[in-house]
This record gives structure tokens, C-alpha cells and sequence, in this order.
């Protein structure tokens, strides 16, 4: 069952997203547009920059009691790369990395998005441990939900391309368990939106001693076609440099033995100014 969570919002005009951006929070001032919103008082400040002790950079807030906070973008925040269309942008997927003080006092976390006046909240992660991990949610594949607020309860909804085409802010909401979380910090790095992170669907043809690897990519990825002739893990080779394509596209490959194919996606970051 999740949790009801809300936050109220001044709308503002669009910035223009970007596809690819991310925010490792370098300077000081990048932090200052990114918004903390706790639970406990009803308020949203600007975000603190590095946590104490450290000299790596992020933003991080510090639970009251058994509150939750928001850690989030809107217009504001990193030049607007975080808010827009994003269906027009090729975006599909947000990620990012967080960090959890104390993990016995923590409960859960998830991703959520506002799209013109409606909030939208991914499943929740299971954290493991204290310290860093990683999130990656995908908008068109995995379960998102609406609050009912006749029901009293989180429903799936879909985001659809007209969700996605009015993105008004982005963030990651934090749920201690209990008191005992009371002071106990969270914090947000390497925040990023990214395009469909699915290795495309491949057709391979041999002829004669040649084979022919086609797929179809798309914005804002690397793909590297690699090979093996056993199917062990150790096995796979990388055949020539990345291959950046917009729509179709064929390999042409040497043919000596017999071989397995497969192709690895990577994105293509590009860091808020």
C-alpha cells in the first residue's frame, strides 16, 4: 500500500528539458534551485550542498521524526533541464543515485513527477543497505500510480505521451520508518533523464562468410554490437568502436566461425551547466 504524499505548487512557464541531462550538483549554486520539501512542517526550502564531513558534492536533507522530504526539480532548478515535454524529447526514463544514513530507520523511496496539476508516483525501491545506491525507473514500462481521492487509495495509472508532454516537476520522495530516523540524513546525486534503455530487437543474416547485424536506434544512445562464440559470460567480445543511429542501420561482420551476437546500450549524458 503506498503512501499519501503531496506538495504544493506555484506553476510557472516551462523551461526546455533536456534529453541526456544530468545533475552531479558541481557547484554550489546548481543545488541552490533544487527544493527540499518537509513533510513534518508543510515547507519547501532550497536544498543543502554536500553533506557534512564530505567533500563529494550532492544535495541532502535530514528527517524530523518520522516525516518524509522531498528532494525536487522544477523550473528553477538546473537551468530547467528537468521540466517540459518530455515526449517530444525522446525521454523515458529518470535515474539517479541516493544515499540512506541509516537504513533500520528508513522505510522506503520512490520516484514521482507533477504533469500540469496531476502527481504521478512510481513504485517504491527496496534499499539494501545504508550508504549509496541506484534508482532507474522507466516511464513506459514500469507501474505508475494517481492518488484517489474519492477511493482514499493509489491507483495505476499509465503515462501516457500527453503525461509526459507537461512535466511541471520531478523529484524523489524519502519515507523513514519511525522516530528513531529523527535527524538522520538522505541525499541526491547524478540525477538524470534519460531515452528507452532497451537493447533493441536485432535481425542477423549470414551470407556466405559475412553476417549482417540490423537494428533500429534511437536518440541519445551508444550501442556497441559484441560477439561470442560460446554464450559464456567471460566470452563476449566488443566488435569495432560505439555506433551512435538514428533509425536503422546494418553491420556488415566477417564470418569465420560460428558466432552469438548481442548489442549493449549506453547513454549519453550531458552535464547541467
Amino acid at each position: 500500500m503506498k503512501l499519501l504524499s503531496s506538495l504544493l505548487i506555484l506553476a510557472t512557464p516551462l523551461q526546455a528539458q533536456v534529453l541526456g541531462a544530468i545533475e552531479s550538483f558541481t557547484k554550489e549554486d546548481n543545488a541552490d534551485g533544487w527544493g527540499f520539501y518537509n513533510y513534518a512542517t508543510g515547507e519547501a526550502f532550497n536544498a543543502s550542498w554536500k553533506l557534512p564531513g564530505t567533500t563529494d558534492a550532492e544535495i541532502y536533507a535530514t528527517f524530523s521524526q518520522d516525516a518524509g522530504v522531498s528532494l525536487f526539480a522544477d523550473t528553477i532548478s538546473s537551468g530547467g533541464f528537468f521540466v517540459g515535454d518530455y515526449a517530444s524529447a525522446g525521454i523515458d526514463s529518470v535515474s539517479c543515485d541516493i544515499y540512506v544514513e541509516d537504513l533500520p530507520s528508513f522505510d522506503n523511496v520512490e520516484f514521482y513527477i507533477l504533469a500540469g496539476d496531476t502527481f504521478y508516483y512510481s513504485d517504491y525501491f527496496e534499499v539494501l543497505n545504508s550508504g549509496w545506491s541506484s534508482l532507474l525507473n522507466s516511464f513506459s514500462k514500469d507501474q505508475w500510480y494517481i492518488y484517489d481521492e474519492d477511493d482514499e487509495e493509489f491507483v495505476p495509472a499509465e503515462v501516457t505521451a500527453s503525461v509526459l508532454s507537461d512535466i511541471v516537476e520531478i523529484g524523489v520522495n524519502f519515507y523513514p520508518s519511525s522516530n528513531s530516523a529523527d535527524g538522520k540524513t538522505i541525499a541526491l546525486d547524478n540525477f538524470a533523464l534519460l531515452p528507452d534503455l532497451s537493447p533493441p530487437a536485432i535481425d542477423i543474416s549470414a551470407d556466405g562468410s559475412n553476417a549482417a547485424v540490423s537494428f533500429t536506434g534511437i536518440e541519445g544512445i551508444e550501442y556497441i554490437i559484441e560477439s561470442s562464440s560460446t554464450l559464456l559470460d567471460l566470452s563476449w567480445s566488443q566488435i569495432g568502436a560505439p555506433i551512435e543511429i538514428i533509425g536503422p542501420s546494418e553491420t556488415v561482420l566477417p564470418l569465420s566461425t560460428k558466432s552469438f551476437f548481442r548489442i549493449l546500450t549506453q547513454p549519453f549524458y550531458i552535464e547541467v551547466p
